[in-house]
């Protein structure tokens, strides 16, 4: 039976899809074969609409079970208790959400967190009435204004699917419909970017936390999702897909792997328009051509995400070489040139790689390896990589033995598509360094808003007698400030007082006594309002020693201090405000690298002497830098130096 209807389906896929025959054939092949026990249900689907007649369908149907083989979910006890834990946390209304603390609870709490989940092939659990009803329910909003310019090819990509990642599986559509249709009844709407933006001003109006990881790596199902209070940006992007495929709108998830300029990477939504021309857009958080714009210069590639199978990919062409993990994606498309912003250009290479090998790659950098983002084929040495975008840092390589292999020198790509290596000279120098990573972008509001900020002596706690040290006057940059005191009065107690224009936003201050090294210890006391963004940011932050956490309030004018043990005089105040704790830490183990040839070579290990400086002798003039720190943290980013000025990358 299993041959005759084999045989069935080939022939129907020779005549529906003859131009495709060979890759829909093997697929739905691929398919049955897998699905054991559960290749009746999928015979099912295709005798389904064998029977009615309607060949479009049975072209879609075809369509999801040759692309079905290796999609899967996972179950478990794990998965069952976190979606008991976060289906309940997302039925709290509040302003704000402590991500760090609730994740910390479920994994305090979780009594499976040690067992492996279970993994479930679609092929071998999805039923014939999940798959019909899918696609009954894709093609009745099929031929709205905001779809009609679709191909079936299309059309079977963008609003087809019934999965969005490797999220068990739901029938998630009429929820999403019954909930977003009513948004679309206006005459005027006749465009999918059109259609797009209401939905998602609909989902602006939902609470938006990004976090900054998961309590687990898994695609959260469409019912958890519709309750969402905070995620990943991937969470929200799949949010958007529900929401906009239930009612017809060809959307897409798109994905930046690893940012170019920055470690990471990112996740967000693209919505094809009926003029053919896609435009990015952040489910819940911002509206078509809104998004991307502030990236276009971080970005090396853009990948799209597909239901079927890219016949094009290097997962489907590289034969026995060994590859990437992250190109062994059959299921992504480059759509880096169709951002005009983002100035992609074409980089041709002359590159020395073994014989053996086929595919050579452009790497980004990243602390753990350089992390391949594009690849081509090579011939003769001779590689062109299409569509990379420009102010970034690239290094070629090749892959064998399970890593990434450097071949030649880093090189930049600017603007105009032109190139320079950087290459170590026998000139050297000796590099003076502050830091280890560039400051952080989202903290360059704070500064002008810390003048008008003070330092405070009293003898009585509620500062009535207050007496100020210092006045912060001019905006104050991300490392240490030490300032002297001239008052010799004795003070019991000492305090840091925000301004009128901000709240808190301090890490660490320390008082001195005269011909003292060690900071004052002292009972913690404090006024504020504890922040709804950081409610454990209380004044204990500021004596903790740490620069990474920090004293954050819900009010302006508030402060925290000391009272010291007997009064004394205060002969200097040091500090450090809000900041990313990437500067050169007094008691810290560096060592610098400069690229060599492919490899880092060391210029040396060192214990940090003091704060904000680090400084090494007979440095390669010209070359690719990065500063490792061995004590704490993992941001950490390359840089050249030019004229003495180190520039990040």
């Amino acid at each position: 039976m299993y041959r005759i209807l084999l045989y069935i389906i080939s022939v129907t896929v020779l005549f529906l899809c003859s131009c495709k025959m060979q890759t829909a054939e093997t697929g739905v092949e691929e398919a049955l074969s897998k699905a054991g026990g559960n290749r009746k249900e999928l015979f099912q689907v295709i005798r389904h609409y064998q029977d009615s007649g309607d060949s479009l369908k049975l072209k879609a149907a075809l369509f999801l079970i040759e692309n079905m083989a290796d999609k899967y979910y996972l179950t478990g006890n794990l998965i069952n208790e976190f979606y008991t834990f976060i289906d309940s946390v997302y039925q709290i209304k509040q302003p704000e959400y402590d991500i760090p603390a609730i994740y910390d609870a479920f994994g305090n709490k979780a009594i499976y967190r040690d067992e492996k989940p279970q993994v479930n092939w679609d092929v071998q659990t999805l039923s014939a009435d999940f798959l019909i009803q899918n696609i009954e329910e894709a093609f009745a909003v099929w031929g709205r204004p905001w779809n009609k310019h679709l191909t079936f090819d299309e059309f079977c990509e963008w609003i087809l699917p019934y999965r969005v990642a490797t999220e068990i599986p739901e029938s998630w559509r009429k929820l999403y419909r019954e909930r977003f249709e009513p948004l679309l009844q206006s005459d005027t709407i006749q465009t999918a970017k059109q259609a797009c933006t209401i939905i998602n001003n609909e989902l602006i109006k939902l609470p938006i936390h990004i976090a900054l990881d998961a309590v687990l790596p898994i695609s959260l199902r469409p019912s958890t999702l519709a309750d969402i209070k905070f995620g990943l940006c991937g969470d929200y992007a799949e949010l958007a897909l529900y929401a906009m495929r239930a009612v017809g709108i060809p959307v897409a998830i798109e994905s930046v792997s690893h940012w170019g300029r920055g470690n990471g990477g990112h996740v967000f939504n693209v919505v094809y328009d009926n003029d053919g021309t896609w435009h990015d857009f952040s489910g819940a958080e911002q509206n078509p051509d809104e998004h991307l714009v502030r990236f276009r210069h971080e970005m090396p590639k853009v990948y799209r995400e597909t239901f079927g199978k890219q016949k094009g990919s290097l997962a489907m062409i590289h034969g026995n070489e060994d590859i990437p993990s992250n190109f062994r994606n059959p299921y992504q498309q480059d759509a880096t040139g169709e951002y005009p912003f983002i100035e992609a250009k074409d980089v041709e290479l002359t590159l020395q790689i073994p014989r053996n090998k086929s595919f050579a790659y452009l790497c980004v950098f990243n602390p753990q390896g350089w992390f391949p983002v594009a690849w081509t084929q090579v011939e003769n040495g001779h590689a062109v990589f299409k569509n990379m975008g420009p102010n970034i840092v690239y290094h070629a390589a090749y892959f064998d033995k399970g890593k990434i292999q450097p071949t030649g020198h880093p090189f930049l790509l600017d603007t105009l598509g032109c190139i320079t290596f950087l290459t170590p000279q026998n000139e050297k120098a000796t590099l003076t360094l502050e830091r280890k990573n560039p400051k952080a972008s989202n903290l360059a509001y704070l500064p002008p808003l810390m003048i008008g900020c003070r330092f405070q002596g009293a003898d009585n706690a509620d500062f009535t007698d207050a007496v100020t040290f210092h006045t912060i006057t001019e905006e104050p940059d991300f490392k240490y400030i030490t300032v002297l005191v001239t008052d010799s009065r004795p003070v019991k107690y000492v305090r840091y007082q925000s301004s009128d224009q901000t709240w808190g936003n301090m890490s660490e201050v320390e008082f001195y006594a005269k011909g003292s090294d060690t900071p004052l210890k002292g009972k913690v006391i404090g006024k504020y309002i504890p922040s709804i963004y950081y409610p454990r940011n209380g004044a204990d932050n500021l004596f903790d020693g740490d620069p990474l956490t920090f004293f954050h309030s819900n009010d302006s004018l508030s402060w925290g201090g000391l009272e010291l043990e007997q009064p004394t005089v205060i002969s200097r105040i040091r500090y450090i405000i809000r900041n990313d704790d990437n500067g050169i830490r007094k008691g810290h183990k560096y060592e610098l690298f400069y690229m060599n040839n492919g490899q880092w070579t060391s210029l040396g290990k060192q214990i940090a002497t003091k704060d904000d400086e680090a400084a090494y002798n007979n440095v390669p003039q010209g070359a690719l830098y990065w500063l490792r720190d061995y004590t704490k943290g993992y941001e950490e980013r390359i840089f050249e130096v030019k004229n003495g000025i180190v520039i990040w990358h």
